[in-house]
């Protein structure tokens, strides 16, 4: 018969014991919140998170939208909007008469009748797309003196045989517009015209549409310099199976892309656009731009950004009261824009100050109390603790849109956004950049074709101007 435990050894036991289960205690709370971190990460979207829709599975594509419905506007084009149907122009290009057979009565001919005015049917058209090779005869000329001199061609016109400058603006469109690869770009090319080029052709055109883009790039750079507001944003891209990045900096009518294969200082410093910058930028709260807010006018915080961020803590709360918060700051912002509509709608020149005080109170207050139900005691905060200390911290930042109505200042940066969806789908059709050279001589492009088209110009125009030598330049029509 085995010995009774002694009373020191039972106190060692239950102190080993007691040990134990603190350790378990512990390693369950780290496991309780290590599994509501996959949760909420599972759960997350473009509609409660900064994921872009792209991200999205293919079963939440159909996302819901943040923007509240109105109760005063009815879905669809709103009275004294300007329409884009057809509309018949004063002076057509050509006219077509069509003149009929007999009488539509009494089956006369009608050839010689007496015309009793018309009814004209104007068609908007294009002209079959046909390869025309067109031969440039250079004439030499023997002067009295002995010499011979000999007609200079016109610029891109070079060689026994060559493509001339449309088509090779019409190459160079689909590449670099149409989100296709270079070898469905030569397809096309086959298809529509009868036109067997290569690859590499179409490589070469998008060089030698970059190659005259660098006085372009300095001087548009030059001017969003200038612009009293600025919106950016970046999103990341693959590199030969790395991460890189592309960047838009953009404000009205002027859009600039870039690319980097990292999202620090380093790139943002090597753009040349927003050190030294001194207006107002709109951006997410990204720290890579926190450094340059000593030098500038004001930042406004993307509001599209943080109603996304609060539906996340609505979509993982565990239950009411931890969503209440969000809720109410949700509310609040939309109600600031709806005034600041109201205020430009009136021709104010800011929300009034007492409507002003009250929106900022309740946003606060909507803040203070999401940290208070989600108190914290120790280790890693809760991204709805995080949440709402940023919002008490950046108030200013998230409300200026409220009293500052500098043209081009908005209360989200959805633009900036907007501008990199088609890079995004570039991507996706692509694959990925074969190395950060080729995705900043796309973005460099991106950025000639938005803007020109933004001052009047068609893609097909400023590509074939550029392709000529003499590009359309930001600094000259901006």
């Amino acid at each position: 018969m085995s010995p009774q435990p002694s009373y020191e050894d039972l106190a060692a036991l239950v102190a080993v014991q007691a040990r134990v289960i603190d350790e378990l205690r512990v390693e369950n709370a780290e496991l309780r919140a290590r599994v509501a971190d996959l949760e909420r990460r599972l759960g997350t979207d473009s509609t409660n998170s900064s994921k872009p829709p792209s991200s999205d599975p293919l079963e939440k594509k159909a996302t819901r939208s943040q923007r509240e419905r109105s109760k005063d506007r009815k879905p669809g084009g709103q009275p004294g909007r300007a329409g884009r149907s057809l509309q018949l122009v004063a002076v057509p290009d050509r006219v077509e008469r069509v003149e009929p057979a007999e009488c539509a009565r009494c089956s006369c001919p009608l050839s010689g009748a007496v015309q009793e005015g018309f009814r004209a049917v104007q068609v908007f058209d294009i002209p079959l797309i046909e390869r025309e090779v067109t031969e440039v005869r250079l004439i030499r000329r023997r002067c009295g003196c002995g010499a011979v001199t000999c007609g200079d061609a016109s610029p891109g016109v070079s060689g026994p045989v060559c493509y001339g400058p449309n088509l090779r603006a019409f190459a160079t469109l689909l590449a670099a517009e149409g989100q296709i690869s270079t070898e469905r770009t030569a397809k096309l090319m086959a298809g529509l015209l009868d036109v067997e080029v290569s690859t590499g052709f179409v490589d070469r055109c998008l060089s030698r549409l970059d190659a005259p883009l660098g006085q372009f790039e300095a001087g548009l750079k030059q001017e969003l310099r200038r612009s009293p507001v600025l919106g950016a944003d970046e999103t990341p891209i693959s590199l030969a199976g790395e991460r890189g990045y592309a960047y838009t900096i953009r404000s009205a009518g002027l859009t600039w892309y870039g690319a980097a294969d990292n999202r620090g200082h380093a790139a943002l410093d090597g753009f040349g656009i927003l050190p030294g910058y001194r207006g107002v930028l709109i951006r997410d709260d990204y720290v890579g731009y926190h450094k340059y807010n000593a030098h500038l006018a004001g930042v406004q915080l993307c509001c599209a950004h943080l109603l996304r961020d609060l539906q996340g803590v609505i979509d993982n709360a565990p239950d009411e009261e931890h969503a209440a918060w969000a809720q109410a700051a949700q509310q609040v912002l939309r109600e600031a824009g709806q005034s600041v509509e109201q205020a430009h709608a009136a021709g104010e020149g800011m929300v009034p100050e007492h409507e002003r005080a009250r929106i900022e109170g309740e946003f606060l207050t909507a803040a203070r109390c999401g940290i208070s139900v989600n108190p914290h005691h120790g280790g890693k905060k809760s991204k709805a603790r995080q949440l709402a200390e940023r919002l008490i911290d950046k108030t200013p930042q998230v409300l200026r849109f409220t009293w500052d109505f500098t043209p081009g200042l908005t209360w989200t940066n959805n633009a900036s956004e907007q501008a990199l969806r088609d890079i995004k789908v570039k991507m996706k059709v692509s694959g990925c950049w074969r190395g950060l050279a080729g995705a900043r001589r796309y973005l460099r492009i991106r950025s000639y074709l938005t803007t020109a088209r933004a001052h009047g110009l068609t893609a097909m125009r400023a590509i074939r101007d550029a392709l000529i030598g003499t590009p359309w330049l930001a600094v000259a029509t901006a």
